[in-house]
């Protein structure tokens, strides 16, 4: 599972003195370097507000969501910034709310039009792991007031671990096509937009170290992290067909990959009143098939163990018994499907005075999904190019104790409605509505439990040992409510420059089909998300700045979360818990600009989030039980303190730059008895300008070569004495290593 993420960083305020007709903008959060990620060279980061992290970013593309859900298909399977983009950008938190009904900062980018001249972008990326990225746009006129816009992009990234069991880490190929027409002197346009895009993710970011005990870690006899691939160059993978029940055999690169095509049309008009309307619609088709392999924690294993060799390795032959450390893995074998019709209108305008500036919108959204997900527990040797393991005569284990089907539709109608309202010099108000008809129906292979049965009605749907969903009792189900979202955000100019802000966002959300797809109909109270915040503002000529105290809390937050038992690493259950979390923040966000060239970008987030109602009971299939009561610990994988410094300075054709990231210690385990202490993530580059066509950039992720590691013990989440945990060996994650990136920009 995800580390749990949480800040709540503020949005940055540029405003100049306030003035009638100026409404100032909070749609957008600007300084936050989206395509910045220490994990991830192609993937937007994600903005952490002090709610659980997601899957994904959201991700939206001219106006409308890449994908319907986080999941099954992942946004970022199918986009990344391009060269076809002619901007991108951060919506704000009550902007999330209004227009699409959650509390979360969505990454928002404009897909590059034709227009009456030609002009062409071209760019070429490598670095020192071998990364080849080629990306290009080009778009002209037609006749008529048609034109034309292409784009193509390739990145082929062999990644910086040298994985034995593959060519590219990641592979992923788009493709873009758009047509547009332009009418009645510029105030109505038309475009229409194709999308294509295949994606091969196979990175593997997992390696083993020492826990030393004290928050660091230590290298692992000799295992270079970042560097030493940690999965067997044999990619075949034997699992359970969680359909049928039937034994089949696939390699790790053959079973993931993911396919989209979308067609966008939009059409935007401006009445002569100045009243403009915008409606956009987009039909999309993607698939995902995903061969996840997560951590599940390091053991140990003696002759009596049954673990033996798969294959050859060093002095041993395969069936060799095999003692000493292993490493489990959780397979995720994945099956999925989207398919959509979404919709979205606006219509705009101002006042007479230019005091209010009014919208109102609908989304009109269709979608069908579908999941089938095997699932499995294996081990390998815990080494550099390790190898696979049996147990007991097999590859795997526990085979679709956490396996997941379901095959619905949803279906989502809201009206929204906002106006920002300049009411004097001083005063500027902002307030949103948004009500949503939501509606999730199907069939999936969940137990009902009604509310006088202390077992499942359908024991063959609990999740034992080799379940499948032939064997099983298919359930229809179909709920449908109400979800009601608002907003409410202010500004009072006490002097020049100087004055308090304020904001409020709401959100109701219910169950979408994913919460479905285990083994027990899901809880289906509202998840409530509240976020307040208040302070002051401060701008000079040379100065922006932004103070403020914020408290964000969520509601029956729902999970699907895999333990392991204390007593045997391949005991593995998926438990579905539901819990509240709430965080309490300050934030001061600055940008400086003291003198002609250099800005300065800082962020200050302190904070304690926590959980909140969070109690639970693991049940293994050893027969031992134990419950547990996380309520007001520290939510895993958060820092308390988390800083942001972002110098630059541009001078005759150059610019340089720098980004620092820090967050303190993170625990490691929901007990709070564990942690990794605080790291810096860095970033730095000179980009040149050779002229006003052709631009070169030299960045350098990592400076320090950090190791940014992050992980679970398999045994400790649930412990309270800790003390074996002194130089323990585990396995985790870790950020991209020292790496040094080569860009050329050619615009013509």
């Amino acid at each position: 599972m995800l580390a749990v993420a949480m800040t709540v960083p503020a949005m940055t305020f540029a405003q100049e003195e306030e003035k009638n007709d100026t409404v100032p903008e909070t749609k957008e959060v600007k300084n936050r370097n989206v395509m910045l990620n220490a994990s991830s060279d192609n993937q937007p980061r994600q903005i952490s507000i002090g709610l659980p992290s997601s899957l994904s970013a959201i991700i939206y593309e001219d106006g409308l969501p890449v994908s319907y859900n986080l999941w099954p298909c992942l946004p970022y399977l199918y986009w990344t910034g391009t060269a076809q983009h002619s901007g991108m950008g951060v919506m704000s938190l009550g902007e999330s709310a209004i227009k699409s009904g959650t509390v979360n900062y969505a990454v928002t980018s404009k897909t590059r039009t034709g227009g009456e001249k030609f002009e062409g972008h071209a760019n070429y990326t490598t670095n020192i792991f071998g990364l080849q990225r080629f990306d290009l746009s080009l778009a002209g006129p037609i006749a008529n007031g048609w034109s034309y816009s292409i784009g193509a992009y390739a990145n082929l990234d062999p990644g910086s671990n040298d994985l034995a069991d593959i060519q590219y880490a990641n592979d992923m190929k788009i493709f873009k096509a758009s047509v547009s027409k332009v009418w009645n002197d510029g105030k109505g346009k038309f475009n229409l937009f194709y999308r294509y895009a295949y994606t091969k993710s196979l990175s593997d970011s997992y390696g083993p170290f020492i826990y030393v005990g004290d928050g660091s870690v230590e290298e692992y006899n000799g295992f270079s992290l970042g560097k030493d691939g940690f999965l067997p160059a044999n990619g075949t993978i034997t699992y359970v067909d969680v359909m049928s029940g039937e034994e089949k055999t696939i390699t790790r690169e053959s079973g993931t990959h993911a396919l989209n095509n979308s067609l966008t049309a939009n059409f935007n008009y401006t009445f002569d009143n100045g009243m403009n309307l915008d409606i956009t619609s987009k039909y999309n088709y993607a698939n995902a098939y995903y061969t996840m392999l997560n951590l599940a924690g390091v053991g140990t294993a003696d002759e009596n163990s049954g673990y033996t060799y798969a294959s050859a390795s060093g002095t041993h032959k395969a069936g060799d018994t095999f003692t000493g450390y292993y490493n489990s893995r959780y397979l995720l074998h994945d099956v999925g499907y989207e398919r959509d019709w979404l919709t979205t209108a606006e219509l705009t305008g101002k006042s007479k005075n230019h005091a209010h500036n009014w919208r109102i919108g609908a989304n009109i959204y269709w979608n069908r999904q579908g999941i089938q997900a095997s699932t499995g527990v294996y081990a390998h040797t815990v080494e550099a190019d390790p190898v696979w393991l049996n147990v007991n005569g097999s590859q795997y284990s526990a085979a679709n104790t956490g396996g997941e089907y379901y095959d619905t539709h949803e279906t989502k109608f809201a009206l929204y409605l906002s106006d920002d309202w300049q009411v004097t010099n001083r005063l500027w108000l902002s307030a949103g509505l948004r009500g949503e008809y939501y509606s999730v129906g199907g069939q999936s292979a969940m137990a009902y439990l009604n509310a006088t049965d202390t077992e499942a009605t359908y024991t063959n749907n609990v999740r034992n040992v080799g379940f499948n969903v032939a064997d099983g009792t298919i359930t229809k189900f179909s709920k449908n409510w109400f979800n009601p979202a608002a907003t409410i955000n202010g500004r009072f100019t006490i002097s020049h420059g100087f004055g308090l802000i304020g904001e409020y966002v709401y959100a109701m959300s219910h169950p979408n089909s994913q919460d479905f797809a285990g083994a027990y109909a899901p809880i289906l109270d509202a998840v409530n998300t509240h976020l307040g915040r208040f302070g002051l503002f401060w701008n000079t000529p040379w100065m922006q700045l932004v103070s403020q105290v914020s408290l964000i809390s969520q509601s029956n937050y729902k999970s699907r979360t895999q333990f392991t038992n204390p007593s045997d690493a391949s005991d593995v259950v998926t438990i579905p818990i539901t819990y509240d979390v709430q965080t309490m923040g300050w934030t001061t966000d600055i940008v400086l600009t003291p003198f002609k060239g250099f800005t300065f970008h800082g962020l200050l987030t302190l904070q304690s989030p926590k959980y909140k109602n969070f109690a639970m009971t693991a049940n293994f299939s050893d027969g031992t039980s134990s419950s547990y009561d996380f309520s007001d610990n520290i939510t895993t994988g958060v820092s308390k303190t988390i800083i942001e410094l972002d110098p630059s300075y541009v001078f005759d054709k150059f610019r340089v730059w720098a980004s620092f990231r820090y967050q303190s210690k993170q625990y490691i385990n929901k007990t709070n008895t564990l942690y990794f202490n605080g790291r810096w993530e860095t970033f730095g580059g000179i980009d040149y300008n050779l002229n006003k066509n052709v631009s070169f950039s030299v960045n350098v992720i990592n400076f320090f070569n950090q190791k940014g590691c992050d992980g679970s013990i398999s045994a400790a989440d649930l412990l309270e004495d800790v003390s074996a945990y002194k130089n323990y060996l585990m396995a985790g994650t870790y950020i991209r290593p020292f790496t040094v990136e080569f860009a050329t920009h050619i615009n013509f």
